[in-house]
C-alpha cells in the first residue's frame, strides 16, 4: 500500500507541473505598449514588446524589454515650441509685474524694466507666430533674446525688494531662472544658437577714421 501511495503522489505531482507549464505556454503573449503624450503634437509611436506570463510553477523566467531612453532634442524640431513660448510668456509677465510693484526704487529701474518688457513682448510674438507656423519669424525674434535676457539678469543681481504686492508664489530671481531655462529650451528646439546674435568687433585697422579738417 505504501508503494502504491508513493507512486500515485508522484504521478499527481508530475501531472500538476505538466498542466501548469501548458497553461503558461498558452497564456504567454506579447503586449504592445505605446507611450502616451500629454500634448497634441504628433509623434511616431515606438512599439515596446513585452512578454507577459503568469507561470508560478513553470520554472522559467521571461525577460521584459525596457523602452529606450528619450532621444536628445534635435535642433530645428518644433515639438514643444508652442508650450515653451506660452510658458516663457507667462514667466516674463510675472517677472515684469514683480519688477514694477516691488523693485521700482532700484537704480536704472526704468531701463531694465523696458528691456524685461521687450522680452515679454518677444515671448508673446513667438507664441502668436507659432500658431501661424512662421518658423523664420520665431528664429529672428530669438536671435538676440538670450543676450538681452542675461543683460537684464546682470542688472537685477544687486537689486533690493520693497514688498508691495506678491506676484505668483516665487521670488524675482527664481522666476528669472525658470524663464532663462525655458528660453534656452525654446532656442534649442528652434535651432537658434545662444551666440548667434552677438556681433564680433572689427579687426584693428578696419575702422575708418574721419579726416582732419
Amino acid at each position: 500500500m505504501m508503494i502504491q501511495r508513493t507512486l500515485l503522489l508522484g504521478l499527481a505531482s508530475f501531472m500538476t507541473i505538466h498542466t501548469a507549464n501548458a497553461q503558461c505556454s498558452r497564456s504567454a503573449r506579447t503586449v504592445t505598449l505605446r507611450p502616451q503624450h500629454g500634448h497634441s503634437v504628433a509623434y511616431p509611436d515606438p512599439v515596446y514588446p513585452i512578454t507577459a506570463s503568469t507561470c508560478p510553477l513553470a520554472g522559467t523566467r521571461h525577460t521584459v524589454e525596457l523602452p529606450p531612453e528619450p532621444a536628445a532634442v534635435v535642433p530645428g524640431s518644433y515639438g514643444h515650441v508652442d508650450e515653451l513660448a506660452q510658458r516663457l510668456e507667462i514667466l516674463m509677465n510675472e517677472v515684469c509685474l514683480d519688477m514694477y510693484y516691488n523693485y521700482s526704487h532700484n537704480p536704472e529701474f526704468r531701463e531694465t524694466y523696458s528691456e524685461a518688457y521687450s522680452l515679454f513682448l518677444t515671448a508673446q510674438y513667438i507664441h502668436a507666430m507659432e500658431h501661424h507656423y512662421d518658423r523664420a519669424a520665431i528664429q529672428r525674434q530669438l536671435g538676440g533674446a538670450d543676450a538681452l535676457f542675461h543683460h537684464v539678469e546682470d542688472d537685477v543681481a544687486g537689486w533690493t525688494r520693497i514688498p508691495r504686492r506678491q506676484i505668483g508664489t516665487l521670488g524675482l530671481r527664481t522666476k528669472m531662472k525658470l524663464a532663462e531655462e525655458t528660453l534656452h529650451h525654446l532656442m534649442e528646439y528652434v535651432g537658434v544658437s545662444a551666440t548667434a546674435a552677438v556681433a564680433q568687433p572689427p579687426a584693428p585697422g578696419a575702422i575708418a577714421f574721419a579726416p582732419a579738417p
